[in-house]
């Protein structure tokens, strides 16, 4: 088995120092949308997925600095992804994922479908997180595993309970990079075989190779060509397949399997 970190902090600060590492950046906007969250800088644009949080009820402040947030710069936005406020956790994601795009040269224009087809033909393949592709995937992979909690769970889903079961026999592991926001990406990464093939996915993916380290074959992300238009498609309540402008890219390790 792969030997992930056992406390999702460490992804947390090897993102954070690997966005340190980004030019000097003006925050130029925030918006934080019914799904989305985007935070645009001098140097790029970043997004990452709102979670649905039942934790915050009536008198409480999800996000303690609302209305003072464009008073911070990039990289102190990029370091409430420490937070224990899933609203504050989105926002420090899309600003890690602003910074960190313009530290990478090396990304290939790829659609996560077309690599989980390729790799996955007549393999088994669990994939955390139901995406829009699956019923398009089964057709082609030799038995398609989807692992999905809460709202976004489908007929024929398997509940997180069932992962440390059946995750150990998947010869390719699509993960879900909101993972990193609910901090379950240690445990879906701990009964993963050393032999897999194992994806990041997810317009939430942090495009660093920082992340390598801990098992990724691949990270497939999005970059943002339009951030006006993606940030007016997002205060607008658009859920993925609305959002334009935007490229899926992937981050490869050196060496391919």
């Amino acid at each position: 088995m792969k030997q992930p970190p056992e406390s999702a902090d460490v992804f947390i600060d090897v993102i954070l120092d690997a966005a340190s590492e980004a030019p000097r950046a003006d925050l130029l906007d925030i918006r934080i949308g019914p799904f989305w969250t985007v935070v645009r800088t001098s140097i790029g644009a970043g997004m990452a997925s709102n979670l649905r949080s039942e934790s915050h009820l009536h008198g409480t402040q999800p996000i303690a600095d609302a209305g003072r947030l464009h008073e911070r710069s990039p990289l102190e936005l990029a370091a409430l992804m420490r937070s224990e406020s899933v609203p504050e956790t989105s926002i420090g994601l899309a600003a890690a994922n602003a910074l960190l795009v313009s530290t990478v040269k090396e990304l290939t224009e790829e659609k996560a479908v077309s690599i989980l087809r390729a790799r996955g033909a007549g393999k088994r393949v669990a994939m955390i997180g139901h995406f829009p592709f699956a019923d398009e995937l089964r057709e082609s992979c030799g038995e398609l595993l989807v692992f999905e909690r809460g709202l976004g769970r489908r007929d024929g889903d398997l509940g997180d309970e069932a992962i440390d079961q059946l995750i150990p026999n998947a010869d390719v592991v699509a993960v879900t990079a909101t993972t990193l926001l609910n901090r379950t990406l240690s445990g879906v990464l701990a009964g993963v075989r050393d032999d897999a093939f194992v994806m990041l996915l997810g317009p939430s993916t942090p495009l660093t190779p920082a992340l390598h380290p801990f098992g990724f074959d691949v990270l497939c992300g999005t970059v943002i060509d339009d951030p006006a238009g993606v940030l007016r498609a997002v205060e607008q309540g658009a859920v993925t397949r609305q959002i334009k402008g935007v490229r899926r890219v992937c981050l490869w390790r050196e060496t391919r399997n």
